[in-house]
């Protein structure tokens, strides 16, 4: 995956949980915590500050970004047909896989778990590139059907649009208004994998299937001015009737 519009903090974040799981030796049988690799999210262990998905918004922690290095493992181990044991979507889409196609890590209650379900031992190869690129290859013993392939499809379920919050402020006169968030829609989406044996589709099996939270459009107008007109302002905000405040204020602007 793709980590090129990443800042300089998210970056190294990515760039140290990867270092974290390059070389692990998986035998059968054997169970790994993505998570259990990565912690402890301080400073001491090679992280710093950066965007992340905390109750629906977006704040600054520790490890901010790791979930990209989860991610990006998860559709190797998929790949690999390895037994996924735990996997959560983020609480908010992501913008570095499709929609189902991620795996969040947060806190105790979020992980990625995987086992190595083949005969044989495997091998994680984990690394960073210069032009931002994580990648993960798997190797073991390759046993399945040189006539057989797979391939994953995320498929949309539903979209909720975004909701708009209409709000005043009082310290800014009728006739202001500004977009502060322009929100996001939610989705409910499932992960497919196709396989084909010598080109002909056999079988079609749903991975996953994962919700994710929209967020709040938020509009705000200014209600500083004439009495009438701010009470019509107000009125309009309370219903939150977008197209209503809108007139009040065409109505309140002299035409230029």
């Amino acid at each position: 995956t793709d980590y090129s519009a990443s800042s300089a903090a998210r970056a190294t974040n990515v760039k140290n949980g990867t270092s974290k799981l390059n070389g692990k030796v998986l035998y059968p049988g054997d169970e790994i915590s993505v998570c259990d690799n990565m912690v402890p999210f301080t400073e001491e262990n090679g992280y710093e500050p950066a965007a992340s998905y905390a109750n629906g918004t977006v704040v600054e922690s520790f490890g901010g970004g790791i979930c990209q290095v989860s991610t990006t493992l998860y559709n190797a181990v998929l790949r690999a047909e390895l037994e996924v044991v735990e996997r959560s979507p983020h609480s908010m889409t992501v913008h570095y896989v499709e929609l189902s196609e991620d795996a969040a890590i947060a806190g105790t209650y979020k992980d990625f778990k995987f086992v190595n379900s083949t005969e044989y031992p495997i091998y994680i190869e984990g690394y960073t590139t210069s032009d931002k690129k994580i990648t993960f290859n798997i190797y073991g013993k390759e046993t399945r059907d040189k006539n057989r392939t797979i391939s994953f499809e995320s498929q949309m379920v539903s979209e909720t649009p975004a909701t708009t919050i209409l709000q005043e402020d009082a310290g800014q006169g009728i006739g202001y208004k500004a977009v502060s968030s322009k929100g996001s829609s939610g989705y409910v989406a499932e992960l497919y994998k196709i396989v084909k044996v010598n080109g002909v589709e056999t079988d079609r099996i749903k991975v996953n299937k994962s919700t994710y939270k929209g967020t709040n459009r938020v509009v705000t107008y200014g209600t500083a001015g004439d009495p009438t007109l701010s009470e019509n302002l107000r009125a309009a905000i309370a219903a939150q009737d977008e197209a209503l405040a809108d007139a009040n204020i065409a109505a309140a602007v002299p035409a230029q």
